[in-house]
């Protein structure tokens, strides 16, 4: 039997020159960010309200990525509260913390060589500095008829990143494979699931349909939109010690595409 997503990917035509462009910083920080959760494998819309969209996969738009950033928390996460990261890395593959890093608050002078960094340092196995990516994106419904009016900032855990298998895709997988068919991203509208075999929140990709002209212009003004732009900023607040600590979330844009580092 043919592969229907390689005959969908034949189709693609359209294709939108990068434009070179810094994030703006349009949401200040601590204020309301429109985002999308998959805390317990529920997508959910938090806006003004928070809407349940329950377990079933997403049709979106993937309109802009942020490089694939390390964070490290001092503490755990707990629901209710708040968790500010200690030190971090905005685009990981520096291999050194973010200037915003206050100096007493760096894990190491370099991530390659932080304990942080290797694994066991977290639980199991895991590193106590974990790798994750934002992306901001356009809701479309279950018919996947774009909804034109709003982008959402989405928060990938390292697992929904790097994932290779081919039937169960992570971000930087599937957005080689539209690479290679000379498209971006945003020019193809990707269902999002849950992979029901992870014992964590995992999503992946697999392409739907390529855009109208149409809806490509939306997506066109919408990537051009400030507030899109802010929404892949990564300015976490710092830790302090005094007092409670917010709950924050990735490689990638080179202007509106997904940007993919060579290996």
């Amino acid at each position: 039997m043919t592969d229907p997503f390689a005959d969908l990917l034949d189709e693609v035509e359209v294709e939108v020159k990068p434009v070179a462009s810094e994030p703006e910083q349009s949401y200040p920080l601590g204020t309301h960010v429109p985002r999308i959760s998959i805390r317990e494998n529920n997508f959910r819309v938090i806006d003004d309200d928070i809407e349940e969209l329950g377990s079933s996969p997403q049709k979106v738009v993937i309109i802009k990525a942020a490089p694939v950033s390390r964070i490290f928390y001092a503490t755990e996460y707990s629901s209710g509260g708040s968790n500010a990261p200690v030190c971090w890395a905005a685009d990981g593959g520096t291999g050194v913390p973010s200037k915003e890093v206050p100096v007493d608050s760096r894990q190491s002078r370099t991530c390659f060589n932080c304990e942080k960094n290797i694994k066991g340092s977290g639980h199991g196995t895991s590193r106590a500095c974990k790798f994750q990516q934002r992306i901001a994106l356009m809701l479309a419904d279950d018919e996947g008829v774009l909804q034109p009016d709003k982008a959402y900032q989405l928060a990938l855990p390292a697992t929904s990143v790097f994932g290779k298998e081919q039937k169960k895709m992570g971000l930087q997988t599937y957005a080689r494979l539209i690479d290679s068919q000379n498209a971006l991203l945003s020019s193809i509208m990707t269902e999002l699931s849950f992979d029901e075999d992870s014992l964590t929140p995992k999503l992946c990709f697999k392409p739907f349909r390529v855009l109208e002209e149409t809806e490509f212009k939306l997506v066109k003004q919408m990537q051009s939109n400030p507030d899109t732009k802010s929404l892949v900023s990564f300015i976490p607040q710092v830790h302090r010690n005094n007092g409670p600590i917010v709950d924050s979330m990735f490689d990638v844009v080179e202007g509106e595409g997904v940007y993919v580092r060579d290996a």
